[in-house]
C-alpha cells in the first residue's frame, strides 16, 4: 500500500524490547499531545493517560503472554466479526499499547493490520517497554487519523477508531463529516467500529452523529466498564439489527481465539439504542462538536430509556 508522503511508517524490527523479568518501573512522559504514564508490574505493563480527570488505562500487555486481551473493551471490539468475519484489510486510528493488534495478527495472518498513531511517544513506549514490532503487515504512520482517512484510498474491511488525547477523542474525529468520510473506506460490506464512552451526554450525541451516517448501527456494551463498542454498516439489507443475521466465525478462526476471546459473551453484550436520548442529543458537526462540553454532562440514567 503506497501512502501519502506525509505519513511515517516505521520498522520496529531492530529495536530491543525490555525482557518480562528485568524489573518494575514507573515512568512519566508529556508530550504535545499527552501525559502519559506507563507502569511495569511484574510482566504486565500498562500504559495510561493522565488529565485533569485522573489516569486512564489506555492499554496494557502481558509480556508472559502477549495474545492476552488484558484491557476489556479490546475484546469489544472483536464484535466486528458478526458483520464482516473475514477481514483482510482493517484501519486501526489510535495505536495505544497495541492492545488488539497481537491476537488479531494471530487469527488473521495474511490480513493487513493498517494503525495510525499521532503521537510519536505512544509509538515509542510501545516499542520499547509493550514488546510491539511492526511487520509488512502491521505498519504504523505517524499522522493525524483525519488526515490519514481522507489522503489514503484503501478500501478498507473494518475501520476502527479508538484515538483518545488526554482522556478524550479528539473532536475532529467525532463529526458527522469525518465518518462520511470514514464510509467512503469502507469496503460495501465492510465495518466502522467506534469505542464510545456511556454516562455522558456525549454518549448520545455520538450515536446520533454515527446514525447520520450509517443506516444501520448496532450497540455492545462492555460489563461494568463504561465502554460501548458501535458497528455500523452503510447498507441496509439485510438487517445486521438482529442477532440471527450476524456471520458465523470461521472454525479455524474461533480456534485461535479460543480460551481468549468468547464469542457467545460478546452476542449477550449487545444492548439496545437509547431512542430517546439520542433523538434528543445534539449532531456533532466539524462547525458544532463541543466533545469536552457534553463529556462533562452526565446523563440521567434513571429515567426512560
Amino acid at each position: 500500500m503506497k501512502l501519502a508522503r506525509c505519513f511515517l511508517v516505521f520498522s520496529l524490527a531492530t529495536v530491543a524490547v525490555p525482557a518480562a523479568d528485568s524489573g518494575n518501573y514507573v515512568e512519566s512522559f508529556d508530550t504535545i499531545y499527552n501525559s502519559l504514564t506507563i507502569e511495569k508490574t511484574g510482566s504486565v505493563v500498562e500504559l495510561r493517560a493522565r488529565s485533569r480527570r485522573g489516569e486512564a488505562l489506555e492499554s496494557a500487555v502481558d509480556l508472559s503472554d502477549p495474545l492476552k486481551l488484558m484491557v476489556a473493551y479490546t475484546r469489544t471490539l472483536y464484535t466486528g466479526l458478526f458483520f464482516q468475519p473475514q477481514p483482510s484489510r482493517v484501519l486501526m486510528i489510535g495505536l495505544g499499547g497495541a492492545g488488539f493488534h497481537r491476537l488479531f495478527s494471530a487469527a488473521y495472518p495474511d490480513a493487513l493490520l493498517q494503525s495510525v498513531e499521532l503521537d510519536p511517544k505512544v509509538l515509542e513506549l510501545c516499542e520499547t517497554r509493550m514488546a510491539f514490532k511492526s511487520t509488512a503487515k502491521m505498519p504504523v504512520a505517524l499522522t493525524d487519523g483525519r488526515m490519514f482517512v481522507k489522503r489514503d484510498k484503501t478500501q478498507w474491511d473494518w475501520i476502527i477508531l479508538d484515538a483518545f488525547r488526554g482522556g478524550f477523542v479528539p473532536p475532529h474525529l467525532k463529526t458527522e463529516e469525518y465518518y462520511r468520510e470514514c464510509a467512503a473506506r469502507l469496503t460495501e460490506r465492510g465495518v466502522f467500529i467506534s469505542n464510545l464512552h456511556s454516562g455522558t451526554e456525549l454518549f448520545h450525541s455520538d450515536i446520533k452523529t454515527i446514525k447520520a451516517v450509517f443506516p444501520q448501527v448496532v450497540l455492545f456494551e462492555t460489563e461494568g466498564r463504561g465502554n460501548v463498542i458501535a458497528c455500523a454498516v452503510k447498507y441496509r439489507t439485510p438487517d445486521m439489527t438482529q442477532p440471527e443475521n450476524w456471520a458465523a466465525v470461521e472454525k479455524a478462526v474461533a480456534q485461535v481465539f479460543e480460551g481468549r476471546l468468547d464469542l457467545a459473551a460478546l452476542k449477550a453484550e449487545h444492548m439496545a439504542i437509547p431512542k430517546k436520548q439520542v433523538e434528543r442529543a445534539r449532531l456533532l458537526t466539524d462547525d458544532f462538536s463541543p466533545v469536552e462540553f457534553l463529556d462533562a454532562m452526565k446523563t440521567n440514567n434513571t429515567g426512560p430509556k
